[in-house]
């Protein structure tokens, strides 16, 4: 029998303990049976690469996982129940094989001459599935993430992302210059993983590396939509602290 946690006290909310910690136990079992193969394969001399692997999940499998897990733990949008949230679902979108390229469109919302083309993986789903494609060295410019939240997840090539947040209250109206703090500086390659919580870090922007690079963002909007400036950081404040100047453009 299915056993029940509430997610806050007094929310009302909750949420059945099993399927969650089946992911955690199935993705744990499936990466050790992946070591263990690789392990018995080296010890036999054998090429790695020929052992049984678990199979890559394909979109429909993913969002047959997905889909019950985000509408469990969606409710909890709190910093530590989006922090739940977002790590539940990456987990999954870990396991992703390729995924449909649907019809694409150019991004006019850009910062560089190289061009970027988005789309949609339509499902019926708590999230959205967007689709991105990056020219070579093309740069998607800072931006908040004000009402969704965000598992970006690199397909092919190499794309690098940049996290940001205000150091003090969040004011996304502010006229005068702010401090800002790089919470995070990473390149992502084929199944690399970016998380963007609407309560940290939720700044972010992208550069693609020298081929180009494809992948997902899987967005869950949990408040209110309205309209979204971008981030022009300046000058070092406390460069040890990574602490930058930053204002808002409209």
């Amino acid at each position: 029998m299915e056993r029940e946690r509430e997610l806050s006290r007094g929310s009302g909310l909750r949420v059945a303990r099993r399927p969650l910690f089946g992911l955690v136990a199935g993705l744990g079992v499936a990466a050790l049976a992946r070591a263990q193969g690789m392990n018995q394969g080296k010890s036999q001399g054998m090429d790695p690469g020929m052992n049984d692997a678990p199979e890559p999940f394909d979109l429909d499998a993913f969002l047959a996982e997905a889909i019950p897990l985000a509408k469990d733990l969606v409710g909890d949008t709190s910093r530590a129940g989006q922090d739940r949230y977002l790590h539940a679902l990456a987990s999954l979108a870990a396991c992703l094989g390729d995924v449909p390229v649907p019809e694409m469109r150019e991004n006019t919302n850009q910062s560089s001459p190289a061009k970027t083309f988005i789309g949609a993986n339509e499902c019926d789903a708590p999230f959205t599935v967007l689709h991105w494609r990056m020219e070579p060295l093309a740069r998607i410019g800072l931006h908040p993430h004000i009402y969704g939240n965000v598992v970006t997840l690199c397909l092919e090539g190499e794309v690098r992302i940049e996290n940001y947040e205000m150091v003090r209250e969040r004011d996304f109206d502010a006229r005068e210059p702010f401090p800002v703090r790089r919470t995070n500086d990473q390149v992502l390659e084929k199944g690399g993983l970016n998380l963007v919580s609407l309560e940290h870090g939720y700044v972010h922007g992208f550069e693609a590396g020298p081929a180009g690079a494809r992948g997902l963002d899987i967005t869950t909007r949990i408040r209110e939509k309205r309209e979204t400036p971008s981030l022009v950081v300046g000058r070092a404040l406390e460069a040890e602290r990574r602490i930058f100047e930053g204002r808002w453009v409209r």
